[in-house]
């Protein structure tokens, strides 16, 4: 603390002397925070998919994604299961190996709270995939809904919708599945369908 004190008590050039004030110090706290409504951009083998996040709907949900987002964690992942016209998954880390009977089961190392909403599942809504027996909101793998699906309704964290690209989750949705009969491989893709990286954004 003594430390401290004596730093501030210390002279400083006139320059530095004018950023000491309260008002200076919000000013430049606020520069560095970004600006804008945040989206993630999904950059698929099939295009890309915008998804306007809201953090005001699941904000602890859209700030864990973002950080994923930003250190790359979902580089090279896969939509490992999907249904036809009405849903894809990804953001499962084990998807990147030779194993496909583990996809499904990748967690990010942390379980997120539960934020769930009124907000509908309707076309373009994007949530975390949890187990549905769970007391979590889940960890990292997501879902894109491709139709509306009420069932769905205050049973996930829903944090984003989908603006532009909803065709490419449609053409992803859409893939041939494995004839592998194993129940591990229910509604996996016979190929994978990469998740070059997430991108983010912030607009005004």
């Amino acid at each position: 603390m003594s430390t401290a004190l004596l730093f501030s008590c210390r002279s400083v050039p006139d320059a530095e002397r004018e950023l000491q004030g309260p008002e200076d110090s919000v000013a430049v706290l606020e520069e560095s925070t970004p600006r804008g409504t945040p989206f993630a951009i999904l950059e698929t083998e099939k295009g890309d998919i915008v998804v306007r996040l809201l953090p005001d709907v699941a904000p602890e949900t859209v700030r864990a994604f973002i950080e994923l987002a930003e250190v790359g964690f979902y580089n090279r992942t896969s939509f490992h299961r999907v249904m036809r016209d009405r849903m894809i998954q990804g953001g499962d880390p084990l998807s990147r190996d030779n194993n496909p009977y583990n996809d499904g089961l990748g967690t990010s190392g942390s379980y997120l709270l539960q934020e769930f909403s009124t907000v509908p599942f309707e076309r373009g809504a994007v949530a975390m995939g949890r187990d549905p027996g769970g007391d979590n909101g889940g960890s990292c793998q997501f879902f894109v809904v491709l139709q509306r699906t009420p069932e769905w309704d205050g049973q996930y964290n829903l944090f984003g919708r989908v603006v532009e690209g909803i065709e490419a989750a449609e053409e992803i949705s859409r893939a041939p599945l494995t004839t592998d009969p194993h129940p591990a491989l229910r509604n996996r893709p016979a190929g994978r369908q990469i998740l070059r990286q997430v991108r983010i954004e912030y607009r005004e």
